[in-house]
């Protein structure tokens, strides 16, 4: 009991260093820096503040910038309850980041109560909060103001109800998972690549109970009644915004923006030169959309820091070195877990194992697609893939636990997961804004 006890204090402990660094980081980047789609007086703001002012969404698809108005809403809700003290427009647009370091501290309580849900050690726990409080996308995202950080929130919620309702399919776990379903949509139209590990669940969940049950009919009729229950408010909540585009603009459900931006253009080079993962652009430093065509070198390196250049005047060079190699060992370490633990035979969480990688497998799939699709700088970002930062840790603990051997494999890891995250988290904290 007291080692139990030791390691919650310890999970405590990097919950209050999760909250002290991400406020560090919001507070050291103003609004103005390092954001997406959000700029000054752009399309993101105006979206949030016509939401504000007028209490409706913009009256054309391009004032909504072409996203679900979820997230809008809750800052636009947040900007009246901040109104009531300060109008000052700048202070106003700075508190947002408030928000959006809600999302990304509920992030972590939703990862720690996945890890309970699904009885991961005590000391596997340390790991995946290790990773669930400090690393770099998980910050950048905490004081970014667009909606990534909600629709990666909502992702990983919509996973801790799916496995609540697993372990009780009742009415009012149903409701649950269907609402935080269609949010998850709401929050942005990719949120809705969580419906692949649910359908797997559910038709997992009938499979089992027919399978066990003398009376296979009424099983069926109850489930396929559950399932229509489930899908009624959760398309009805996460697809009423596509709808309403398609019949007041003529949007398509599915649309998704070209920027038309030839600055941004990477599509005169060919897949080879785009998808090998060897490229010379290792050797530049940081991220660069306007000049950087190759894939995995550029999901490498901002996965760490962003789709952003850093001023640090060369005093960081060595960590930038340090974070870049500690990443390359953990991400071919994470692909090993993975294939390891689906040719594991056993049956523990085995279900989990298969949501995971389906989710991990079809968000690659869906950003390789968008970036053949809209071959531009800015569709290379790691954002877009974010959640895969949570199921290849989910597997790489699965394996820690399926092993007998893991106390070097695990130290290592550890190791170099803090060595990593500490390494970038200080370049992103004491680099010049």
């Amino acid at each position: 009991m007291k080692i139990k006890n030791k390691y919650k204090i310890l999970i405590y402990i990097i919950i209050g260093l999760a909250l002290a660094i991400r406020l560090a980081y919001i507070i050291k980047m103003p609004y103005t820096e390092k954001q997406h789609d959000v700029e000054p007086n752009g399309n993101g703001l105006s979206y949030i503040f016509t939401i504000y002012e007028t209490g409706h969404l913009p009256e054309d698809n391009i004032g909504q910038h072409y996203h679900p108005p979820l997230h809008q809403i809750i800052c636009a809700m947040f900007l009246k309850i901040i109104s009531i003290f300060n109008t000052d427009v700048n202070f106003m647009c700075e508190s947002l980041q408030f928000v959006t370091l809600i999302y990304s501290m509920a992030l972590v309580f939703i990862i720690y109560k996945i890890l309970q849900e699904l009885y991961i050690k005590e000391k596997y726990k340390i790991l995946a909060m290790i990773v669930a409080a400090f690393h770099p996308t998980l910050i950048i995202l905490s004081g970014s103001l667009n909606n990534d950080c909600l629709c990666l929130t909502l992702t990983i919620w919509t996973i801790l109800r799916l496995i609540k309702w697993y372990k009780n399919d009742n009415i009012k776990n149903t409701i649950l998972l269907a609402i935080i379903t269609g949010l998850c949509v709401m929050a942005k139209t990719s949120g809705a690549i969580v419906a692949i590990p649910i359908m797997y669940i559910f038709l997992l969940k009938l499979y089992r109970k027919v399978k066990k049950s003398e009376n296979k009919v009424l099983v069926i009729k109850k489930y396929m009644y559950l399932f229509i229950f489930f899908g009624c408010i959760s398309l009805s909540i996460g697809l009423w915004y596509p709808i309403r585009n398609y019949i007041e603009f003529g949007q398509p459900i599915l649309y998704v923006m070209d920027p038309h931006n030839s600055d941004l253009y990477v599509g005169n080079y060919t897949l080879w030169q785009r998808f090998l993962p060897f490229s010379s652009e290792i050797n530049q430093m940081y991220c660069d959309p306007w000049n950087q065509y190759n894939i995995p070198i550029f999901l490498l390196k901002c996965s760490l820091f962003g789709e952003y250049s850093w001023n640090t005047n060369g005093a960081f060079e060595n960590l930038y070195v340090v974070s870049i190699l500690a990443n390359i060992y953990l991400i071919i370490q994470t692909i090993y877990c993975i294939i390891s633990q689906m040719m594991n035979k056993t049956k523990r969480n085995k279900q989990w194992k298969i949501a995971f990688l389906l989710l991990f497998i079809f968000n690659i799939f869906s950003y390789i697609t968008m970036n053949i699709k809209l071959p531009y700088g800015c569709t290379m970002d790691f954002r877009y893939i974010a959640s895969t930062v949570f199921t290849g840790t989910m597997f790489v603990i699965f394996e820690m636990q399926s092993i007998k051997q893991t106390k070097i494999i695990y130290y290592l890891i550890t190791t170099l997961t803090v060595i990593m995250c500490l390494s970038t988290d200080t370049i992103l904290l004491l680099s010049q804004v």
